[in-house]
């Protein structure tokens, strides 16, 4: 009998080590976090702002390690209008260098992020998702009135 108890406690205690709830993509603490798309990304712009430029300056590792630090939780509680800041359109032609690319729908919520300095990623959200859309190492998408006044 004592050989069965014994039997039995290593059971109960392999069963409760068993059932120790897994981490799942559908958690409700990770659903709602940030998430990052580059299903509008357009290169297409007559400033030199490609992932390959990004690249070879080390841009492109600092945005991914940014990025990553947004994606741990919700997008709306990061919008701090400092950081990361959400535009109330996109900006009219003698305020920015960077065209409005087809293939984004026109009531696109614009936002950015910078990554270090100058450099930002700029996009749209939707719910959680932040569309990256371009790259700007040299923050020309939005241009301030000292620089749209020379």
């Amino acid at each position: 009998m004592p050989k069965f108890q014994k039997h039995k406690q290593e059971s109960i205690l392999k069963s409760i080590l068993n059932n120790k709830k897994n981490n799942s993509v559908n958690d409700p603490e990770r659903l709602g976090n940030f998430q990052i798309s580059l299903q509008y990304y357009n290169d297409n712009q007559p400033t030199d702002n490609t992932l390959k430029v990004w690249e070879s300056s080390g841009l492109l590792a600092d945005a991914l390690e940014v990025l990553s630090g947004y994606c741990k939780r919700p997008l709306r509680e990061q919008i701090d209008g400092k950081k990361f800041s959400v535009y109330q359109g996109f900006p009219k032609k003698d305020q920015t260098e960077f065209t409005f690319p087809n293939n984004v729908p026109e009531d696109a919520q614009w936002a950015r992020i910078h990554i270090k300095g100058k450099p930002v990623v700029i996009g749209h959200i939707v719910g959680n998702t932040f569309f990256i859309v371009f790259f700007d190492k040299d923050h020309r998408f939005w241009l301030t009135k000292r620089e749209t006044d020379n």
